[in-house]
């Protein structure tokens, strides 16, 4: 399955501000051409007020309805627009040239 196809899927199902699909297949042993670790980032308010298990529950319904192969693993980073705004604050004034530019 394409990535693009997850998600424009996903795209479509919710109201997303962020998303990004990694294919992280290659970093294991098996066939390399096999679809079967993904790491998806994604930002939505339809996540306001769903606990982790919620937002997580929710993304692999929506997997499960394009994409009937077992995928092993898939690992999931789910904010809200607010949380994604608060994560990279802390990132960027984490940054040591960022510090010595304040």
């Amino acid at each position: 399955m394409c990535l693009e196809k997850i998600k424009n899927y996903l795209i479509l199902k919710m109201n997303v501000s962020k998303i990004e699909i990694y294919n992280d297949s290659k970093f294991h042993k098996h066939n390399k051409n096999i679809l079967t670790h993904l790491k998806i980032i994604i930002v939505s308010d339809d996540f306001n007020k769903e606990k982790k298990i919620n937002r997580h529950r929710f993304i692999f319904e929506k997997l499960n309805e394009i994409y009937k192969k077992n995928i092993y693993s898939i690992t999931l980073y789910t904010y809200t627009l607010h949380e994604w705004k608060l994560k990279k604050n802390q990132e960027n004034s984490s940054l040591p040239c960022f510090r010595k530019m304040q």
